[in-house]
């Protein structure tokens, strides 16, 4: 099974820190400033960030493999092309 590899941009503002994790993936910053934050991560099969908000959005691209994102709207299956957004201050892993 492949590794999961995840573009992860953060929007507006300093990082605040997850209230929970579980088997972090790797993570690589590929840009950073005051404005915006670039990271890819990379997520070992059936790993996991554990629930988790941020104050800022957070926009993620499926580069590779399948990634389940979990939050009050729901869950959802994304395959590689798929892209997410999640509003500031909602809860999800």
């Amino acid at each position: 099974m492949k590794a999961v590899l995840v573009a992860v941009t953060v929007l507006a503002g300093a990082l605040s820190p997850a209230a929970v994790r579980a088997q972090m993936p790797a993570s690589q910053v590929v840009r950073e400033n005051p404005a915006i934050r670039v990271a890819v991560l990379t997520f070992t099969p059936g790993g996991a960030t554990g629930r988790h908000q941020r104050i800022e959005a957070e926009i993620g691209l499926v580069i590779e493999g399948e990634l389940t994102v979990e939050s009050p709207m729901g869950r959802q299956t994304l395959r590689p092309g798929s892209v997410y957004w999640m509003p500031g201050l909602t809860p999800h892993d």
